[in-house]
């Protein structure tokens, strides 16, 4: 019985997917759901394999095999489209409810299910409908599949509860077979997977998560922005760069259209609209050479298979959410780069922890203290910067600033002196002495404007860097190295400031003053 379900999953993968050959993990998870679609006391499964290996496969095949519905939990419209696309290639009919459609057209939806179609794609908000769930429990659900379902303890408790929820509508849908998906989990990950969706101890099928292919390293800079351009300037295209936030995507694109017009870049987010999405989707399917500014709601499951270069503009909050991430590069199986962005504000306490600060601001192999996070061990390292010897140690402008600073303290302002290093061209702001300075122009690569905010925020208050700015009288906030000699002279210059200011300040209200009892 064995042989013949794999003879026939072995058939469907090849004339139904153009599939030639499977990996065994594969035949494992798809040969048990087939094993049990006849049993009635079955084993749910999480399958944790890594990201481009497949995964998606191992629900998609048996869903055609399977006699009853199968009902698929995606978290993003972009991925529900993504396998949309993928089923409408392979001529299997399949229905997708989501948000914003009227009760009229789900009806229409649902009079297909059951009959030619097997496949319901959905979100989770969605499944949760009164009316959804009362069309469903009238149907036989052979499998219950939750895509990336590392997603339940990464945003179920806060950004998406409709995660949390599941464990209602696995109980009152009662699936023959339940089955989770993710690339990436932590035992804590797992226990929450468990927790929601099972209501028996389920069986974890696991794969090594490493992805040989995929190389890493850190590149560490004085500015987040530049560092993106700079990576995007050099590396192998189509290029990803991940944000945390709707407006750095749009930040990065336009610094990148600006300063690198000659490559082609957009940005992407969840608050586009859903026309504005596809036509990105599309966009970068297609392209050989673009730059795609993301957030996650890019990340997921997104199938592009040449994405040669992935760049995190800041770390993320978590190794599975990293993981996912930088997964997206070289689901071809060639040789791919995933970069994280990195500067001294990583280490501050006021920063938000992540615990990918020890794999990519230390000196030790990369892929070996990524694996260990999540409890693999790894004996050779397949390739990252530390283990290439090809690490990048100074930040580029880094010894311009400093230097500057030293043999010029007290003199310019982080205006003047970034309009020194750029070499400014304007005479009123760097005025003709400016032009003599032997650091004139020894940060050509630097946008002024952008080296500006960068040397204030670096010489702030609470950075380490050893910079920092006093403001004295009508100079500005000039720029000094932090010493114990500088510090204190920045001290009596504060002092003077305050002074002057106080000086200033009485004479306004004495002039007030005088103009009133002048006035008849």
């Amino acid at each position: 019985m064995q042989a013949d379900i794999t003879l026939q999953i072995i058939r469907t993968a090849k004339s139904r997917f153009g599939i030639a050959a499977l990996k065994p993990y594969q035949i494992l998870v798809m040969q048990r759901i087939m094993e049990q679609e006849e049993m009635s006391y079955v084993r749910h499964q999480i399958v944790v394999l890594p990201t481009g290996t497949g995964k998606s496969i191992c629900f998609l095949l048996p869903a055609i095999l399977c006699k009853g519905i199968t009902v698929v939990v995606y978290p993003l419209l972009a991925l529900m489209n993504d396998q949309m696309a993928r089923l409408a290639k392979a001529d299997i009919p399949c229905i997708c409810i989501r948000g914003g459609q009227s009760k009229e057209v789900r009806e229409d939806l649902f009079k297909k299910l059951g009959k030619n179609v097997r496949i319901l794609v959905i979100t989770a908000e969605s499944l949760q409908n009164p009316y959804v769930l009362q069309k469903l429990r009238n149907l036989s659900i052979s499998l219950f599949v939750v895509d990336e379902a590392h997603v339940i303890s990464q945003w179920g408790k806060d950004f998406r509860p409709a995660y949390i929820g599941l464990s209602s509508v696995v109980r009152e849908l009662r699936p023959h077979q339940i089955l989770a998906f993710t690339a990436t989990a932590s035992d804590r990950t797992l226990k929450d997977i468990r927790n929601v969706l099972f209501p028996t101890k389920p069986l974890i099928v696991s794969a090594d998560p490493d992805r040989p292919n995929i190389l890493y390293g850190s590149y560490p800079t004085l500015n987040r922005v530049k560092g993106v351009i700079d990576l995007v300037t050099v590396c192998t295209r189509p290029a990803l760069v991940f944000c945390r936030t709707r407006q750095d995507t749009k930040t990065i694109a336009t610094y990148l259209c600006m300063e690198r017009p000659e490559i082609p870049v957009r940005y992407y987010h969840a608050g586009l609209s859903p026309q504005e999405r596809e036509t990105l989707e599309n966009w970068f399917m297609d392209s050989h050479d673009g730059v795609l500014v993301a957030t996650s709601a890019y990340g997921l499951g997104m199938d592009k298979g040449n994405v040669r270069t992935v760049i995190h503009h800041s770390l993320p909050q978590t190794v599975e959410e990293y993981l996912q991430e930088s997964g997206r590069a070289g689901r071809d199986g060639d040789i791919a780069w995933a970069w994280v962005i990195v500067t001294s504000d990583d280490r501050l306490a006021n920063v938000p922890y992540s615990p990918l600060v020890e794999v990519f601001l230390n000196n030790s192999c990369r892929r070996m203290t990524l694996l260990k996070l999540i409890g693999y061990e790894k004996q050779e390292c397949y390739g990252c910067d530390v283990c290439f010897r090809t690490q990048v140690k100074d930040m580029d402008g880094d010894y311009a600033i400093r230097t500057l600073a030293r043999l010029w303290p007290f003199r310019f302002d982080a205006q003047k002196a970034a309009s020194i290093l750029c070499s400014s061209r304007s005479i009123k702001t760097t005025g003709l002495e400016a032009r003599a300075n032997p650091l004139y122009g020894s940060l050509p690569g630097w946008n002024t404007r952008m080296l500006s905010k960068t040397i204030k925020h670096l010489a702030g208050e609470n950075n380490p860097y050893p910079i920092l700015r006093v403001r004295f009288l009508g100079f500005g906030e000039l720029l000094y190295p932090s010493n114990t000699i500088y510090n204190r002279l920045a001290k009596f210059l504060r002092r003077i400031d305050h002074g002057y200011r106080w000086i200033v300040r009485k004479t306004r209200r004495l002039k007030k003053s005088i103009r009133k009892i002048r006035r008849p």
